[in-house]
């Protein structure tokens, strides 16, 4: 029997006009929109991308955004505040409507939910910043978000089994965002601090090993950096040295850095080390360096034994695979190179595998029909 399973699932575009006006989502056929500062002082550079405030606790200021149909379709969209959050490898990101991330959307007052953008139209959005008595020094970084509506269902059909049974049909719809961030800095001591809370294998397979650095903001200011990820064998000699890369993470704030490297773990056990010289991104803050040594590794039938969570997992990018290099343990050399995993499939065949897990999942969870 051939079964049908409609389910709705919903992808977020989202620009962030944190690099230059305009900051535009280009959505489903014509639609195209973006938001931004509707007015920039000449002499700071930054307040051409995003807001910037300098304003003390209790302080309150009134400011205006400019929002661009640029487009050849109305639109209508919804506008609000949304608490700012630090993106996987760093970088700002802003959660959905309503979502309670830090608090800092309550800094915000907008006086209208929604407004209407002709084709080609602009519309100026004021807005007002009420800074809570009792705010700590150092920078809080929010949002100003446009949404449109979703777009229209999009069919897509899988088939779970050979035989043609279980055959799913799923509705996608897009939500297109565009947002611009509210940087507000609150006068006092400012402290540029990063810890490095976490190293670890998550996977490998033929085209190399990855790994996560966790990290986390102590500080009051938002930091950026850079470092080195060293693999080495239990007598402490040095496998593997791996460049990172870490962009800008809030203050308060928990983000990692994914690290890819085309080497191949033989079985064994090892030593991972994680170092990151890092700054304010932002001013001349400049932190110790954030470390962590020793974390004990070990590899048992090509994989770790205790990896990293598997919620982000996600097959590589297609392509020739590059060069991989096994590195063996010096106490157990000799030992067999892993590389027993075939190169995952093109990236549409993983995501309708993907597909069909989660359907799978969601029909167990579904009483049966009477």
């Amino acid at each position: 029997m051939r079964k049908i399973l409609f389910v709705e699932l919903v992808g977020i575009a989202l620009a962030l006009a944190l690099l230059g006006w305009p900051g535009i989502v280009q959505g489903q056929g014509d639609v195209a929109f973006g938001i931004g500062p509707a007015k920039a002082d000449p002499d700071n550079p930054e307040t051409f991308s995003y807001f910037v405030h300098a304003l003390s606790p209790g302080a309150s200021l009134a400011d205006e955004a400019r929002v661009q149909n640029s487009g050849d379709v109305p639109i209508v969209l919804k506008v609000y505040a949304a608490d700012a959050l630090s993106s996987i490898g760093g970088g700002a990101g802003f959660a959905h409507e309503g979502q309670e991330v830090n608090g800092g959307r309550h800094w915000i007052s907008l006086p209208a939910a929604g407004i209407s953008l002709g084709p080609g139209e602009e519309r100026i959005v004021p807005f007002t910043i009420d800074v809570p008595a009792g705010a700590s020094p150092g920078e809080h970084t929010t949002g100003l978000v446009v949404e449109a509506a979703p777009s229209e269902e999009i069919p897509i059909s899988v088939q779970g089994q050979p035989t043609g049974e279980d055959e799913a049909t799923f509705t996608v719809k897009v939500v297109n965002r565009a947002a611009v961030a509210v940087l507000i800095d609150v006068p006092g001591t400012r402290v540029a601090a990063l810890e490095t809370t976490r190293v670890c294998m998550k996977e490998q397979d033929d085209q190399g090993a990855d790994f996560k650095v966790y990290v986390r903001n102590t500080g009051n200011v938002r930091v950026r950096g850079g470092g080195f990820l060293v693999i080495r064998d239990r007598k402490g000699t040095e496998l593997a040295s791996i460049p990172l890369k870490m962009g800008s993470v809030l203050p308060g704030d928990t983000s990692y850095v994914n690290v890819h490297h085309p080497v191949n773990l033989a079985d064994g056990n090892y030593l991972l080390s994680a170092t990151i010289d890092y700054g304010a991104t932002r001013g001349n803050e400049v932190g110790e360096t954030a470390f962590i040594e020793g974390v004990e590794l070990k590899v048992k039938d090509g994989q770790p034994e205790i990896g990293c969570t598997t919620d982000e997992s996600k097959p590589p990018e297609p392509g020739l695979a590059p060069p991989v290099t096994t590195l063996t343990p010096a106490e157990e050399e000799g030992g067999s190179p892993i590389g027993r995993y075939a190169a995952y499939a093109a990236v549409f065949l993983a995501l309708a595998l993907g597909i069909v897990i989660f359907v799978r999942g969601l029909r167990k969870r579904q009483p049966s029909p009477p």
